[in-house]
Parts: C-alpha cells; structure tokens; sequence
C-alpha cells in the first residue's frame, strides 16, 4: 500500500509528511472494502439456504393426505411432470392428481443430496422411497427434483420431477411396428 506524501514547512524548513487528502481517500475505500468483506458472509449465507423444514413440507403434508397443505406450497403457474404422463397445471389439476396419488397405505420419505440456491430460485435434487406402512416395506425408490421460488417472500415449489429406480411390471410390447426405420 502507497501512502502519499507532500511537503510541508514548518519553521522555513520542508519535510515530508502523509498527505491528509489521498490518505483520507485511501481510508474511505478500505473502510468500504472492511465493510463489504464483513456483510459478505450474511450475503451468501441468505442466498444459500431454504428455510428450515421447508423441504420436508411436501413429504408431511403429502404422508398426511393434507391436500390443502400440499396446495398451499405450490406457487400459482407450478407443474409436476410425472414420469410417465402429460404436464400438470394449474391448481385443479395439481389438486387432483395428488388426490390420486395420496393412500393411506404409504408414507413417502425425501432425503436432500444437493441444494441450490441464488437470488429468488432454488433447486433441490434428491431421492425418495414410498413404503407400504401395511407391510412394513419400502415399495419403491426413486429420484426427484424441485425447483423452488420466492414469491411476495415465501417459498413455492415451482417445477417438480418424480422417476421412479423401480422397473415397470410386464413387458411393453410395440406391435406392427417396422424393425427399421428408414
């Protein structure tokens, strides 16, 4: 760091001494920069994390067949997109294919692999398992994906992806279908 000098005289004889403008330009930077290195931490610490708990929401409120629960986490243009079917939109259809998916035979449990977080999105990947409570089993394994925005300050599921690890039952057969395509 360069301190600036300028000469003065004091009693008709010239020294060197700090020169009090630059210097007092130098301090106002790196009180800006000690200030900045020091709100920095609370910065990335605000754009880095999801409130507690609110990534389990979605599996407790689903596990309790609270459907309300569930469509209070969605923001208002979210879609799921099951693994094997067409988009879902819009409140009435997200009410009813949860209904459908929700039995009291089943719990489903998510577990966080990597979080994402920066600015008003959020994206969280992840696995699941939904076990027979009946049986005592884990019927089916799979992974997810969220993405999560803030909406007037809260967070709302915005996109959601299910794929099931399980195997489908049976065989798909494709018929009258040409073996090559040309």
């Amino acid at each position: 760091m360069n301190i600036a000098y300028e000469t003065e005289y004091e009693y008709g004889t010239p020294h060197q001494v700090p020169s009090r403008k630059k210097n007092r330009l130098l301090l106002a930077v790196l009180a800006i920069v000690a200030a900045g290195l020091l709100f920095l931490p609370a910065f990335w610490k605000q754009r880095s994390e999801l409130p507690q708990g609110l990534t389990q929401e979605f599996e407790i409120a689903f596990t309790k067949h609270d459907l309300d629960a569930l469509l209070a986490l969605f923001a208002d243009d979210a879609q799921i997109l099951p693994e094997h079917g067409l988009v879902v939109e819009g409140k009435e259809n997200l009410a009813e294919f949860l209904k459908n998916s929700m039995t009291p035979v089943v719990s489903f449990n998510t577990f966080t692999d990597m979080l994402l977080v920066r600015g008003d999105l959020a994206v969280e990947q992840g696995h699941f398992t939904v076990r027979n409570i009946k049986r005592g089993a884990n019927i089916e394994y799979g992974k997810y994906m969220h993405v999560w925005r803030k909406e007037d300050g809260d967070w709302k599921l915005y996109r959601l992806i299910y794929n099931t690890d399980v195997a489908p039952k049976g065989e798909a057969v494709v018929e009258g279908a040409p073996e090559t395509i040309s």
